[in-house]
């Protein structure tokens, strides 16, 4: 039961962080933008350059990468290390 618990913990932590829609976010907080309704309406690191300026793309691509490459390179080795797996 205990690995049973932890993989839910796992997959849903890995959901949320993949939830976090940075675009979205920094042009929210920087400009009190709508992202959605300004450009393209795409919530991504394009669009949001787009309206804060295009030094803003980098930052908000590398948060939106990592968000997808740190679960699967960091926390999934460990799950498999530390979480025998059930029959």
């Amino acid at each position: 039961m205990k690995e049973e618990l932890t993989y839910f913990a796992v997959i849903l932590a890995c959901y949320l962080v993949g939830a976090v829609p940075f675009g979205y976010l920094s042009v929210k907080l920087l400009k009190g933008i709508d992202l959605r309704t300004v450009g393209s309406g795409n919530i991504g690191a394009t669009n949001a350059a787009r309206v804060l300026g295009g030094p803003w793309f980098f930052p908000i691509f590398a948060l939106d990468f990592l968000k997808g490459f740190a679960p699967v390179f960091w926390l999934a080795p460990w799950v498999a290390r530390h979480v025998p797996c059930p029959h």
